[in-house]
């Protein structure tokens, strides 16, 4: 399904130019995105200078082009600018750079971009679910170079960042990477590799009565017989879990959840990091630490970072399980959806996630996080809300600008910033619970 894209349009100016600046999304499908255009930069002998940044606004085009402005930049009038997991939402920035400029995003699209653009949802394929932005990189690498299919594992890491399917052209990604070597697929359950006590306590991925607590942890294992290392449990035992742990979610009402964390594991062979969720916890935890330079040279296969990131995983998961225990209380409700207000939080988009998919999954999760001169949001939903008509990306978009400000993303998963005015919180809360409303009743 990848071949529906247009792939000719991001390969001809990647060819056509001696240099490129690139310029990503700081979650780990961004950044998993970037490594895959950097690894065929390189391929093909070309220079370039890569940054991850959190979003993409006006400054960022205003600095772009002063560089390209400076004259002490040689690859000034040959560089082309790649736009990766960013771009297809924001047609007015991206008119602004100067120079000849490349998008490779998956996000919906908002009108047309006057430069080449590689979008999934420009093809008919969902970007929410069955394609994302490394999964788009990927297939302009592959078209650059057959030799290029060893970065699959890249793009199937940056789809599960995502928390997409392995369906559609996700799927046709997966099938390259196991008929090549390069990924294997087993059952398993789905947080990482490591002691399972350990896991089970500060992985957020799992969020149950016990977690952030050791001793209920314990409790639960012993009471099911369980014990070690996830990867050595022998299949009794690993049975034994998932039906205990699908079981607990069940009585949460979390079948979404269920979905994602019990079932295939998938193995990255050409990584530094093997475990799959593993890596993408690494990519994370770097990215939120403002180590993004460690979280790309995770992509460029250096194994050099490899112990520091692993490390700073861990201790980002349980400061994600604080906070997350610590919001918990926080939570609060419209007619139609869940939200929170809090102040220069980290991860707003884990907390949205965590309360649709084991809290209250009956209603979209909106976190509003005042911080300097405005006010950023995460909102998430789930599939079966989606099924239902949940747009968040259209919910976010107009709520957004009644406040203001602007939004946009996926149906499931979006987000927005708005001023920090006197009404601008109770404009965009009353506009988004109205129009999630009107989108629920409509089916």
């Amino acid at each position: 399904m990848i071949e529906k894209l247009n792939i000719s349009d991001a390969t001809r100016p990647i060819l056509s130019h001696g240099a490129a600046r690139v310029i990503s999304h700081h979650d780990a499908d961004g950044i998993t995105a970037a490594g895959i255009v950097c690894h065929a930069l390189i391929r093909l002998g070309k220079r370039f200078q890569a940054t991850i940044i959190s979003q993409l606004d006006h400054g960022l085009a205003k600095r772009l082009n002063e560089e390209r402005a400076d004259g002490n930049n040689a690859d000034a009038d040959r560089m082309l600018t790649i736009f990766c997991d960013m771009g297809s939402g924001h047609p007015d920035v991206v008119s602004e750079v100067a120079g000849d400029v490349l998008v490779i995003d998956h996000h919906t699209p908002i009108d047309d971009l006057s430069c080449p653009h590689v979008n999934p949802h420009l093809v008919g394929i969902d970007g929410a679910f069955e394609l994302s932005a490394s999964g788009a990189a990927y297939a302009v690498a592959k078209g650059l170079n057959r030799a290029n299919i060893d970065l699959c594992g890249l793009a199937i890491a940056g789809a599960i960042g995502d928390k997409q399917l392995m369906i559609g052209a996700n799927r046709d990604i997966l099938n390259d990477g196991v008929q090549n070597g390069i990924i294997t697929v087993k059952k398993g359950i789905r947080i990482g590799d490591g002691d399972i006590a350990d896991l089970l306590e500060r992985n957020i991925e799992i969020y149950l009565d016990f977690t952030g607590d050791r001793a209920k942890v314990d409790v639960f294992l012993e009471k099911i017989g369980v014990s070690g290392r996830l990867s050595e449990l022998s299949d009794p035992q690993l049975r034994k879990l998932a039906t205990a742990l699908t079981l607990k979610l069940l009585k949460r009402g979390s079948p979404d959840a269920i979905e994602t964390i019990i079932g295939d594991v998938y193995l990255l062979h050409r990584e530094v990091i093997r475990n799959v969720d593993d890596f993408v916890s690494a990519l994370h935890a770097c990215a939120r630490l403002s180590e993004t330079g460690l979280a790309l040279s995770l992509c460029l296969r250096d194994q050099s970072g490899v112990s520091h990131a692993a490390q700073a995983s861990v201790d980002y998961q349980r400061t994600l399980v604080k906070d997350m225990r610590l919001a918990e209380p926080g939570i609060m409700q419209k007619d139609h959806i869940k939200y929170l207000q809090l102040h220069d939080a980290e991860a707003t988009g884990i907390i949205a996630s965590t309360v649709t998919r084991f809290l209250h999954p009956d209603k979209p999760c909106i976190v509003l996080n005042e911080s300097d001169d405005r006010i950023k949001i995460s909102a998430r939903g789930t599939k079966s809300l989606i099924a239902r008509g949940l747009d968040l990306a259209e919910v976010l978009r107009v709520a957004a600008e009644a406040a203001g400000g602007r939004g946009g993303g996926h149906s499931i998963a979006s987000g927005a910033a708005i001023p920090k005015a006197d009404d601008a919180a109770d404009t965009f809360l009353a506009t988004a619970d109205s129009l999630v409303g009107e989108q629920l009743r409509g089916n």
